[in-house]
């Protein structure tokens, strides 16, 4: 049976009836140059497009080019720093002082990564703290490497010099490239050489590029009499100078007093509150876990500090040198020449740094009670250090166990706290000193090297009763005589 097609017819397609319909209303010619017009404008929009197109990709590339090349810059070439000039250009009569039988500490590749991946194992528990304190974390390095004291100049440089000397990955891997171990080498020559001759930067720095010290004390009740010593001293040398004072547990009554005999201090409660919960043996004082911790928070606030415990009399207040050189080193301390470290530390401080109190035989300890600190590279490192020892009660104070003294031919329960922790990690990142008939020269991170003079007393237990209230009362009777001769 064939299909019916009479119903079916054929229909013209719209289009073609526009056109029919169109052709009616314009001649032909005209509509033969609109659909040139056509043709030409969408040439022209496609020839745009694609050169618009190539012109981003060429601007892309050139983009991740240079990117690629600054990076390529920081990795390859030394850091933009007066610091890195200095150390390049000066020379040392220490350079080709190494002496291979020396079995004292000394800062290598594989010392150092021990010592990192230590800190590392502690930082998931320290977060907190770390971030209240600004310590920056391995396992977390581009996010918590922050500006001390709203310098972004000098974390920029704290910054190259991480990327020049250690890679560190997403993860917290570490890999310390051996150029850093040559970098401290530099650094320990340069600061040991100032003992025996000038350094050129203490002639040539200016006054303005020294960065004046925040001078920083901590104290609680029972220490309030030794601070009014102290501040005497400080009242008498460091007019000028801004300080800050750590608040350990002072009584209201003794807050009040510095408040008002000392307009120009600074009274920062310390954070018992963000620390104990996590590390409560910081509350026991006489452990000094507390006092990393403080010298850590005011170099983050103030950048450059000189802290000294209440029984310091200062003696002076030319510290040009010491600050210059402080520059390159960050850190600095007094030793205590012919006090061993192991005399003085518990075995059980030097085996969680990984060590052996017999590394340490021929170190002297040094104070921890006068110290002078400048935010940089290395006390970003020191300070790490050092603190973390400090949340750690078996580091900072390790119990039943004894110190083992070559010198004293005898072990004792005599244990320094955070003398004994400080020299400890200052020996990772510090070269020893020549040593000559069982005497040392003064360490690179010794005060000494770079001035060669006392700059402050110890006075232990040498309080002052009334100082504030006696400037008190000297105050009121000057304002007093001031009014009165206002008045006639």
């Amino acid at each position: 049976m064939k299909r019916s097609t009479s119903s079916v017819r054929q229909q013209p397609s719209l289009w073609l009836l526009f056109i029919l319909r169109l052709g009616k209303c314009f001649k032909p010619r005209y509509l033969s140059t609109v659909c040139i017009l056509f043709i030409i404008l969408t040439y022209l929009r496609l020839i745009s497009y694609t050169t618009s197109n190539q012109l981003i990709l060429t601007k892309f590339k050139l983009i991740i080019k240079e990117e690629i090349m600054i990076n390529n810059y920081a990795l390859l070439n030394p850091c933009n720093s007066n610091e890195i000039k200095t150390l390049l250009q000066s020379t040392s009569s220490y350079n080709n002082n190494n002496n291979n039988n020396d079995g004292r500490p000394q800062p290598t590749v594989e010392r150092l990564h021990k010592l990192f991946q230590i800190l590392i194992s502690h930082e998931n528990k320290y977060r907190t703290i770390f971030d209240y304190l600004d310590i920056f974390r391995f396992n977390d390095f581009y996010n918590t490497l922050r500006p001390f004291a709203n310098n972004t100049e000098r974390l920029q440089n704290i910054y190259c010099l991480f990327r020049q000397y250690i890679n560190i990955s997403d993860n917290g891997h570490i890999v310390i490239k051996q150029n850093f171990i040559t970098y401290l080498k530099l650094v320990s020559n340069y600061l040991s050489d100032g003992f025996k001759k000038q350094h050129l930067t203490w002639n040539i720095t200016s006054k303005d590029q020294i960065q004046k010290p925040v001078i920083i004390l901590a104290a609680d009740s029972l220490f309030y009499d030794t601070l009014q010593a102290s501040m005497s001293t400080i009242n008498n040398y460091l007019k000028d100078y801004i300080v800050a004072i750590y608040d350990l547990q002072l009584n209201i009554k003794h807050l009040n007093m510095i408040k008002e005999n000392c307009e120009r201090c600074i009274i920062i409660p310390f954070p018992f509150a963000q620390i104990a919960p996590i590390a409560p043996h910081v509350r026991n004082l006489r452990y000094f876990a507390w006092k990393p911790i403080v010298i850590q928070d005011a170099v983050r606030r103030f950048g450059t500090i000189i802290y000294g415990d209440t029984s310091i009399r200062y003696k002076t207040s030319n510290f040009d040198r010491l600050l210059i050189d402080n520059m390159i080193r960050g850190f600095s301390c007094r030793e205590l020449p012919g006090q061993y470290l192991p005399c003085f530390t518990l075995s059980k401080t030097f085996l969680w740094f990984n060590e052996t109190f017999s590394t340490f035989e021929d170190i002297y300890i040094a104070e921890a009670g006068f110290v002078a600190v400048t935010d940089n590279f290395l006390s970003r490192l020191i300070l790490k250090t050092w603190v973390t020892c400090a949340l750690d009660s078996m580091c900072i104070a390790p119990y039943a166990y004894r110190t083992y003294c070559k010198h004293a031919n005898a072990s004792t329960d005599i244990h320094r706290f955070d003398q004994s922790t400080l020299v400890t990690a200052l020996s990772f990142y510090f070269f020893p000193s020549p040593r000559q008939n069982n005497k040392t020269k003064p360490a690179p991170y010794d005060m000494y090297t770079s001035i060669q003079e006392n700059l402050a007393d110890v006075k232990r237990n040498a309080g002052v009763k009334n100082y504030f209230t006696s400037r008190k009362n000297l105050n009121l009777q000057q304002n007093s005589s001031k009014t009165t001769v206002k008045i006639h």
